[in-house]
C-alpha cells in the first residue's frame, strides 16, 4: 500500500500550492492503483477548498462504481465513544434507500473497531450471519436495510481520521474481488489524502482569508465588464475547456471531445485556475455565468 502523505503537505493555507503538491503526488506518479480513480482525484483537486463538494464527488463516484445502494462517511477516531455517520452520504435514486445517519453509533463495538483498526477494508458479506456484529449494531444496520457492507478507515501517516462505508440494501454484495480492490485502492490512494487536506483547508479558511495580502490574491475580473476581462485572460481553447468542465464533464470526457491528451487538459485547467483564481468547479460555473460565457 502506498504511504499517504496528506498531513505532511506544507501548503501554508495556499490552496493552489496544496493542489500542486497533491497533483504531483497523485497524478504525476503511479500511486493510484485503481486507474479510473485518477479521474476522481483530478475532479476532487478542482474542489479542494470545498469539503462538502469533495465528499459528494467521492461518495457518488464510489456508489456508482461499486453498484451499491448507499455510501456514507464521517469524521472521528477509534478512541471516540460514539461515531456519527453520514456527514456525507450518496444513495441510489432508483431505490427507496433509507439514510444511515441520525443517532450516534456506539464506536467501541467490535465491528466498528475492526473498521478503524484494520489494515484493509472490512467486508461484512451478510450482516445477519456475521458474528463480529453485535446485536445492537445489527439492529441499527437492519433498520437501514443493510444486507452487506464494506467499511474502511480514512488514514494518513498521522493515523485514522474518518470512516467510509459502502452498503448493499437490495441484495448482498457480489463476491467479486474487483469491487473490493476498487474500494480499498480508491479509499487509500485518493480519498484519504485528498479529504484530509480539504479538511485542513476548511479549518484554516477563516485565518487564511484574514492574512493573505492583496499582492498575493488571484487575478479577478472587474464587475462592469467581466466577459471582456475573462476573454482577455483565457485563450479560446481554455474557454472551451472551462465550459466543458463547468458542465461537469470528467477529464477523460473533455480530452475525448477536444481530441487532446489527459495531461493537456489537466495543464489547461490548471492555467484556468491560475488566471481566474477559481479553486472549485462551482466557482468556475459562477464566474462563467457572470461573464456571459455560460448560460444559467
Amino acid at each position: 500500500m502506498p504511504e499517504n502523505v496528506a498531513l505532511s503537505i506544507d501548503f501554508n493555507g495556499d490552496v493552489f500550492e496544496a493542489q500542486r503538491q497533491l497533483r504531483r503526488y497523485l497524478l504525476d506518479q503511479p500511486v493510484v492503483r485503481y486507474a479510473p480513480a485518477r479521474d476522481l482525484a483530478a475532479h476532487m483537486l478542482l474542489n479542494l477548498d470545498d469539503l462538502p463538494g469533495c465528499w459528494s464527488l467521492a461518495t457518488n463516484w464510489l456508489r456508482a462504481k461499486l453498484g451499491c445502494q448507499r455510501v456514507d462517511a464521517g469524521f472521528g477516531a477509534s478512541r471516540d465513544f460514539n461515531y456519527f455517520p453520514s456527514l456525507a452520504e450518496a444513495k441510489n435514486p432508483d431505490y427507496d434507500v433509507p439514510s444511515f445517519g441520525g443517532a450516534a453509533v456506539f464506536n467501541q463495538d467490535p465491528a466498528m473497531q475492526a473498521m478503524w483498526l484494520g489494515s484493509r477494508p472490512v467486508v461484512f458479506a451478510d450482516i445477519t450471519q456475521d458474528r463480529r456484529v453485535s446485536k445492537r449494531l445489527r439492529n441499527r444496520m437492519s433498520g437501514a436495510q443493510t444486507k452487506s457492507k464494506f467499511g474502511s478507515a480514512l488514514r494518513t501517516i498521522d493515523g485514522s481520521y474518518g470512516l467510509i462505508c459502502a452498503d448493499w440494501t437490495e441484495h448482498h454484495a457480489p463476491s467479486d474481488s474487483g469491487l473490493l480492490d476498487c474500494f480499498e485502492h480508491t479509499v487509500a490512494d485518493v480519498l484519504s489524502p485528498v479529504i484530509a487536506v480539504s479538511k485542513q483547508i476548511t479549518a484554516q479558511s477563516a485565518s487564511v482569508t484574514d492574512t493573505v495580502p492583496d499582492s498575493a490574491r488571484p487575478i479577478t475580473t472587474s464587475s462592469d465588464q467581466p466577459g471582456a476581462d475573462l476573454l482577455q485572460l483565457l485563450t479560446e481553447s481554455e474557454i472551451e475547456v472551462a465550459r466543458l468542465a463547468a458542465r461537469g464533464l470528467s477529464y477523460k470526457e473533455i480530452a475525448r471531445i477536444r481530441d487532446r491528451s489527459f495531461s493537456t487538459i489537466d495543464h489547461q485547467l490548471r492555467s484556468i485556475r491560475h488566471k481566474t483564481g477559481v479553486t472549485s468547479t462551482s466557482a468556475l460555473v459562477s464566474l462563467l455565468v457572470k461573464a456571459g460565457i455560460l448560460a444559467q
